[in-house]
């Protein structure tokens, strides 16, 4: 008899081992063994079972329902984290290629407008705006930003802004 198998903690490494399919055959048959000549402590009554039924003779084995329920109660937890990990992992990756695609994408003329130059251009438009100005809003969308001006008689104007690649001018294009 292996004096290993003594060992609750090795018997529990080679019992997760032997649920994972990863044992040889040598281990299964000591496994086995063991837990004929041995009374099971309680956490490990089902992994008993289980192994003396897949290495017994036909009248030790216990039936269908209990083998089911031994095998599924470990199982899809782990298919669960494996495909979740996986999951998370690709979405990972295509939002980080979302963004490197996106960088990728701008113009070389334009660059991304700051906060401050955003402020700068809606107070550009409210001076050259006829009329009473009710509000002004902005809108980023990657490396331009669009200002909308609310007039108080209710009509809106909209004016598309981008910064050259140097960041020292801002253009504005008329939308409406």
């Amino acid at each position: 008899m292996n004096t290993m198998l003594e060992n609750k903690q090795f018997r529990k490494a080679l019992a997760e081992r032997y649920l994972d399919a990863d044992t040889t055959i040598r281990e299964e048959q000591m496994l086995a063994q063991y837990y004929a000549s041995h009374q099971p402590d309680v956490d490990e009554e089902q992994i008993a079972a289980l192994i003396k039924m897949t290495h017994a003779g036909a009248s030790d084995m216990i039936d269908t329902a209990d083998f089911d329920r031994i095998t599924k109660s470990r199982r899809p937890v782990r298919v669960i984290l494996r495909w979740s990990s996986v999951a998370a992992a690709a979405i990972i990756l295509m939002l980080v290629s979302l963004h490197i695609g996106h960088k990728q994408m701008l113009p070389e003329t334009e660059t991304a407008i700051s906060t401050m130059q955003i402020l700068e251009g809606m107070e550009m438009i409210s001076k050259i705006e006829v009329g009473e100005i009710e509000s002004v809003k902005a809108e980023p969308h990657g490396s331009t930003v669009v200002i909308t001006v609310k007039l108080t008689d209710g009509k809106e104007r909209s004016y598309s802004m981008t910064c050259n690649s140097d960041a020292s001018s801002l253009s504005f294009t008329a939308l409406n």
